[in-house]
Order: structure tokens, then sequence, then C-alpha cells
């Protein structure tokens, strides 16, 4: 979405984008040197590119060019547990907050996989080396015309090397959401049971012993004794809680699709509305 006014179309064209790289290399007189090159691959509302472009632009930087690599700002990582736990949270802080990290995060939502190249510190390295690494992941490109599709775009990573799948984390991160609507329902149906005793006498320790009276049904030669607890047992009715929940979960689609849909219009006006609040 851009005013037409004030920015042009690209008059040519060259097909689809296939993958972005953007170098941030803070070129100077007489060059720049680096020691390494910092990979952010975060994109907008937690997106993030294909797996398999990261790990190329990691194969081609570190295994051919022989530039060490670092991921979520750890200059220093000596891929031990208390390093891949830090980078494990910083990337899950990163997509939950779910902004832009870089140009290259424009792309993302437009299905082009993008990563930014950032060189860090002051090395042997310098922008021969840049090059080469950009022409080779170019080049690797070639043979990724498949849109990546066999890959990953759900993944936590530890370090350049290591990362969890949707996978492993998913199933866990659903059972720890359905418990919630599972424990509010059985509380909704424990609610109706009586909690009060009677009888109750104190004895020298200070314990409280509740006499529960009971109930005698006898049926069809069979006899059955209920406890006084279950007598005073009120039936809860469980569609009113499912319906709710389902009702909420429902709901949350509306905002949703209500984003997914705005018209650059409203967005416009929005932009204009806050400019001359401000």
């Amino acid at each position: 979405m851009h005013d037409a006014t004030s920015i042009e179309d690209l008059p040519l064209k060259a097909g689809a984008l296939q993958g972005v790289l953007v170098l941030n290399y803070p070129a100077g007189p007489g060059g720049h040197r680096y020691d390494k090159l910092h990979i952010i691959y975060e994109g907008i509302n937690g997106q993030q590119p294909n797996l398999d472009l990261f790990n190329t632009a990691i194969d081609i930087a570190k295994g051919q060019m022989g530039v060490d690599t670092v991921i979520q700002r750890m200059w220093n990582h000596n891929d031990g547990y208390r390093a891949r736990l830090e980078t494990l949270g910083r990337g899950m802080v990163c997509q939950g907050l779910g902004h832009a990290t870089g140009p290259h995060s424009a792309f993302i939502p437009y299905h082009v996989d993008a990563i930014t190249l950032q060189t860090i510190g002051d090395g042997l390295h310098d922008e021969m080396t840049l090059g080469r690494v950009v022409e080779s992941t170019f080049r690797s490109l070639n043979n990724l015309l498949e849109h990546l599709h066999q890959s990953f775009f759900f993944y936590l990573l530890m370090d350049s090397y290591r990362f969890v799948s949707i996978g492993t984390y998913l199933p866990s991160a659903m059972l720890v959401a359905i418990n919630f609507s599972i424990m509010s329902i059985a509380l909704w149906v424990r609610s109706g049971r009586s909690t009060r005793s009677k009888g109750a006498k104190a004895s020298s320790a200070g314990h409280k012993l509740r006499e529960q009276k009971e109930a005698v049904i006898e049926k069809d030669g069979q006899v059955a004794v209920i406890p006084g607890q279950m007598l005073t047992t009120e039936e809860r009715k469980l569609f009113l809680p499912v319906t709710f929940f389902s009702g909420v979960h429902l709901a949350g689609l509306l905002p949703l699709y209500i984003f997914n849909n705005v018209t650059p219009q409203v967005m416009r006006l929005r932009i204009k509305l806050r400019g001359d609040s401000d």
C-alpha cells in the first residue's frame, strides 16, 4: 500500500522475486574490514523466511568463505546450553513482538524469502569476501526454484546450525492451550458439588472428623449405598460452557479478518488522523 501520487510503479519488471539479500555494510574510505556476519531473519508478525535460504547463507559464508556467522546478537556464542537457551529466548521474544527487524522484513509477507547480512567487528574479511558470499547465495537460489516448499517456515534457532522445528514445540503449546479449557469445564462441573459438611466434631488434636450421611437404595433385589456428598450434588449442564468457549474461539477470527482486509483508504485515513492529533 503506497501513495500513487508520490511513488511510481516500476516501468520494467523481470518476473517474480525468488529471494532477497539485504546488505548492512558500512563501507567507507579505504574499505571496511569485518570479522563476522550477523544474519537477521525475523519478519513482520513473527514470520520467517524458509530455512533453506538461511542454511544456504550459513554454509556459503562459514563453509566456503571461512566467515563466522552469528544470530540474535550473540557475538560470543560458545555452543553451550546457556548460550543456546539465550539465543532461543531472544528469538521467541522477537517473534512475539512482531516488529520488523530490517528492510528484509517487508518482503516476507509477500512470500518472498529474505534475510539481512550485517558485517560485525574488525577482522580480516573485506568487501571481496562479502561479494563472493552474495554471488554464491544468488547462484544457489537458482537450484531452489521450487519455492522451497519442502523445508521449514516455522522454527526456533538455538545457533547457526541447530533449530527446533514446529513438530517439536507445537504439540506442547497446543496441550497447554487446551488445558485451560478442560480445567475450566472441570471446575464448572465440580462447582455443583456441595462443600458443606454436617456433624463436624473437633478432636483433641484439633482435627475435624466429618460424619457423612449415607442413603441406601434398594431396587430389583440390589442394594446401593450412596454417600451423602453425592446426594447434595447439583447437575451441571455442559452445553453452556462448551458453547461459550466455542464462541470465544470463533470471535478471535473477527479481528484477524479485519486486519487482513483493511483497505488502503482506511489506512491513509488512520495515518492522517494520527498526524493531525500529533
